[in-house]
């Protein structure tokens, strides 16, 4: 890669977590004006990298749910513990007061630019999905858990250990504390394993 090649990398990213931060401010009508100025480019600049807001909105969703998954990689160990790294990694990514804000954003924009909702969804839930049931699948595979809908088990997954305490902070409420959070995944996850259980040969 030329430097020149790596200098219009760089400011592609100082513009996309540029974008990032107003997203989360200011919701889509925040100007593109606003972004050039938070990345210390020309509104020029900015269309130089993108044609249109919305290209710039997408690359924004994209690669920030592209940088979600890649921290969901499977840690070491037993299935339990490998499915409590990836929970905290979950809920490392989606329980933070910006993703709440940006989770905000998107379910506030969804109706008025469906193409930009659909990506996300595609992009981030269903792509996160999709890559706990490749887990759920070998796991299968091997016999620690018994054979089913690998794909179902993950939506079930994802249910157990996101959702409701996502819709706490999106009321407002608070968590338990670190520790307890912590106890309360693994609960969670024990539950789900039981309900997993290899059948008896």
């Amino acid at each position: 890669m030329s430097e020149q090649e790596v200098q219009a990398s760089g400011c592609r990213q100082r513009i996309v977590a540029a974008a990032l931060e107003v997203f989360r401010e200011c919701g889509y009508r925040a100007s593109v004006d606003r972004v050039a100025q938070r990345a210390g480019v020309a509104r020029q600049t900015i269309y130089n990298h993108f044609v249109s807001k919305p290209a710039l909105f997408s690359a924004v969703l994209q690669e920030g749910c592209a940088e979600h998954r890649a921290r969901l990689v499977a840690g070491e160990g037993g299935l339990a513990q490998r499915l409590l790294h990836f929970a905290v990694g979950l809920q490392a990514n989606l329980l933070t007061p910006a993703s709440i804000n940006l989770h905000r954003l998107l379910t506030h924009e969804a109706a008025r630019f469906p193409e930009l909702a659909a990506q996300v969804y595609v992009n981030g839930i269903q792509a996160t999905s999709e890559q706990l049931a490749g887990l759920l699948t070998k796991a299968m595979r091997d016999g620690e858990l018994r054979d089913d809908d690998p794909q179902l088990a993950a939506d079930l997954f994802l249910d157990i250990v996101v959702s409701h305490d996502r819709q706490r902070l999106l009321f407002c409420m608070p968590l338990a504390d670190a520790d307890q959070q912590l106890q309360l995944l693994r609960r969670r996850i024990n539950i789900f394993l039981r309900a997993y259980r290899p059948d008896p040969p």
